[in-house]
This record gives structure tokens, C-alpha cells and sequence, in this order.
């Protein structure tokens, strides 16, 4: 009986973190739509400068980033995190999903279009952040670091095949005519909908209360000071101050890199647009297969500091060695690295965000990671105009490159600093 009775939570394990991975792969669906498809259709097809859009979408990140924390407590304490994953998701989806089909014929309609765009973006992200918050409840029973490189293995895996049948659906041969721009958007926000639709349905990722529990009062302080007390507390035990702060080096350079790597295939090789894109797409295959691998070795919290070290200084490496290199075989294997030691320091570093607070406020503790990603976008945004000044010589992107790989190494005394507690490891319902 207690045999049956522990083969069944097992297999209800199994079924919520399959889940909680079904979520990732939809989400990355759409950061892939976004740039291959969205961006394209606006600035190419509507005649949006390019420059006001990318500022209207980051607008719409800094947002999220400066509200993501304060709503990730209102959800924790008042649990509804489920309620606010499933209804920002919803909301999301259908307003990418109608983007192409909103008038773009006026002036004024395309201003419309590009706001509708920047709510749907807003809740895309906030989508995410709560939905990072169920990763612990996912993870009970196993290692939350491998939980973590499972999902974004799957995510960056199963977000190039999904873009690839997307194409391939709207291509001149399967459908012609039309723009396969916009309705590549609206297949890819369906594809979120449908994969976020088991992780809404999966009581085993949301807080719940137990029969008889009364509900918890809301504290007479303000949000701001509990979020303010919250953080002190993590930064006291679990250092989270240093790991974030890594963390943004590490998460500026890797997007700084995915600016300049497109400008620097294109200068620097002969290669056609395909093959061009099918290296980019290897890149994003050899993270999967990278946080792949840090699943498989399932790392604890210690293991993982070391991860971030030698991860950061081989990427630095690579990304210097990058700039140098002049064959094209070479600068191919080497974009290729670039994904490979990427995919296991972004898998690593959001399943060790989940420890910096307790299980009570992981939508908190998510809504300052997202921030933190959110924000160190900027670097990167910022050094675009120098990234299109690029054009102007066959190896100027080569600096951008230095440039991202330094900025990467500013990242390793920061996580040297990071001191990953014994009892950060071990003290919530995701133990290894």
C-alpha cells in the first residue's frame, strides 16, 4: 500500500514537471517569433523605424521589470500566482495572435498596432516571471538545477523546431501569397497558448491551501518596505545580491553577443542567408545541448558556482577568440561554443535563483530576476547603434565582440563572490 502510494506521488511528479517543461517550450517559441518575424513585418513591411520600435518594446520590458516584483508578492502572499500565470498568458497570446490581423493602413492604425504590441509584450513577460516562480513546486523530490537545464534544453530545442515548421507552413509553397511574417506571430502565439494550457491545469505547480487553513493576513507594511525586508534577508543568507549581479553581467554579455554574431557571420564570411541562419540555428541547438548536459550531471549549489566561473571565462575566451578568427570554419565552430557554453550558465543561474528566497516568495524572487534580465538588456540595446555603424568595415564588429567578452569577464569575481549556503540547498521543497 505504501509501495502504491509512493509510485503514485512519483508519477504525479513526473506528470507536473512534464508540465512545467511544455510551458518553457511555447515561451521560447515566441522569443524566437518575435525577432525572426514581428520586428521584420513592422519595420520592413509598416514602415516603423526600427530604432522607435525596438524603444517601444523595451519600454514595455523596463515596465515589467520595475511592476514584475511587486506583483510577484501580492501573488505569494495572496496565493495567486496560477490565476496570474494563466490570465497574463491568455491575455498575451490573444493579443499577439491578433496583431496581424489589426488594421496597418493609417498612420494612426499603426500606432495603435505597436501599443497593442507593447501590452501584449508587458504580458508575456510577466507570464514568465510567474510561471519561473511554480519551478520549485515542479522540482520537489529532485535536483532544481536539472529541473531548470531540462526546461531550457527542451525550450531552445523545441523553440528552433516549432520556428522551422512555422516556416515551413507559411512558406510560398504551402501557402502562397500573404505575409508569413504576421502569421508566423500569430502561429507561434497559438503555440504558447496550447503549451502554457497543461501548466494551468497542473495543480501540482501552484500553492494551494490545506483543508481547514484560513487565509493568511496581508501585512500592515507597505509592499515596497516587505520587498525591501525580503531582499535584505536573501542578501544576508544566500548572498543574492552578488548571484544577481553576476547574473547581469553574464545575461548582458550573452545578448550583446546575439546582436553583434548576425553582423559579424554577414562581414566576416561568405556564407548565403540560409547558411547563415541555419548557423545561428546550430547556436541555439548547441545551448540545448549544453543545458542538456548540466541536467544530466544534476550539479549541486556548490558545483554550480564553479559552472559560472569556468562557464564565464571559457565564454570570454571564446567570444575574444571569435573576434580574431578568419577562417570560416573556425569562426562557425566557435559560434557554435558560444551556444554550448551559454545554454548551461542561463539554465544554472535560474534554477539557483529559486534558493535566494523561501518557497513562500519565489514569484518575488523571479520578479527581481526578471528584472534583472529585463534590465541588462540595455547594455546591449545600447551598443547597437556601434553595431550598425559596423557595416562600414569588413571587421569592425570584432570590437563589439572584445567588448562583450570583457563585459562577461567583469561577471566572474562577482560570482566568485557568490557563497552558495549548505542549508540554501536543502531547506526547500526542491531538494536534491
Amino acid at each position: 500500500m505504501h509501495t502504491d502510494s509512493a509510485q503514485e506521488a512519483q508519477a504525479a511528479g513526473k506528470r507536473t514537471r512534464l508540465a512545467w517543461y511544455t510551458a518553457d517550450l511555447g515561451y521560447m517559441a515566441v522569443e524566437f517569433a518575435v525577432p525572426l518575424y514581428l520586428t521584420p513585418w513592422v519595420v520592413t513591411g509598416l514602415g516603423v523605424p526600427a530604432t522607435l520600435f525596438g524603444l517601444a518594446l523595451a519600454f514595455s520590458s523596463w515596465t515589467v521589470a520595475l511592476t514584475g516584483p511587486y506583483i510577484g508578492v501580492q501573488a505569494d502572499e495572496r496565493l495567486t500566482r496560477r490565476r496570474w500565470y494563466g490570465s497574463s498568458a491568455f491575455i498575451a497570446a490573444v493579443l499577439l495572435g491578433l496583431i496581424y490581423f489589426l488594421p496597418h493602413h493609417s498612420p494612426g492604425s499603426i500606432v495603435a498596432l505597436v501599443l497593442v504590441a507593447m501590452v501584449a509584450n508587458y504580458f508575456f513577460q510577466l507570464a514568465g516571471f510567474i510561471y519561473n516562480a511554480s519551478m520549485l513546486e515542479a522540482a520537489r523530490g529532485t535536483n532544481i538545477v536539472r529541473v531548470s537545464s531540462i526546461g531550457f534544453g527542451m525550450a531552445y530545442v523545441g523553440g528552433v523546431v516549432g520556428i522551422l515548421i512555422i516556416k515551413l507552413l507559411l512558406s510560398d509553397k504551402v501557402a502562397p501569397g500573404g505575409n508569413s511574417e504576421g502569421m508566423a506571430l500569430s502561429l507561434a502565439a497559438l503555440l504558447f497558448l496550447v503549451c502554457a494550457i497543461p501548466g494551468v491545469l497542473a495543480r501540482g505547480l501552484w500553492q494551494k491551501r490545506e483543508r481547514g487553513e484560513q487565509a493568511k493576513p496581508t501585512p500592515a507594511s507597505g509592499t515596497f518596505t516587505r520587498v525591501l525586508a525580503l531582499w535584505r534577508e536573501a542578501s544576508r543568507e544566500h548572498d543574492a545580491g552578488w548571484l544577481l549581479a553576476g547574473y547581469f553581467a553574464m545575461n548582458s554579455a550573452i545578448m550583446g553577443f546575439t546582436l553583434y554574431l548576425p553582423l559579424h557571420l554577414e562581414l566576416t564570411t561568405s556564407f548565403s542567408s540560409s547558411a547563415r541562419t541555419i548557423i545561428l540555428g546550430g547556436a541555439v541547438l548547441a545551448a540545448g545541448i549544453g543545458a542538456g548536459l548540466t541536467a544530466l550531471f544534476q550539479p549541486g549549489m556548490r558545483m554550480v558556482r564553479t559552472v559560472f566561473i569556468v562557464g564565464l571565462s571559457l565564454w570570454t575566451l571564446n567570444a575574444i577568440g571569435l573576434a580574431f578568427a578568419t577562417r570560416p570554419a573556425l569562426i562557425v565552430a566557435l559560434a557554435c561554443l558560444h551556444g554550448l557554453i551559454s545554454g548551461p550558465l542561463i539554465a544554472s543561474v535560474r534554477g539557483v535563483t529559486a534558493k535566494t528566497f523561501g518557497p513562500d516568495y519565489q514569484a518575488l524572487a523571479f520578479g527581481l530576476f526578471g528584472a534583472v534580465s529585463r534590465l541588462s538588456l540595455g547594455i546591449g540595446a545600447a551598443l547597437w547603434p556601434l553595431a550598425s555603424s559596423a557595416m562600414h568595415g569588413p571587421r569592425a564588429t570584432s570590437l563589439g565582440l572584445i567588448a562583450m567578452g570583457l563585459v562577461a569577464a567583469t561577471g566572474i569575481p562577482l560570482m566568485w563572490m557568490w557563497t552558495p549556503h549548505q542549508e540554501a540547498a536543502s531547506s526547500s521543497p526542491g531538494r536534491t
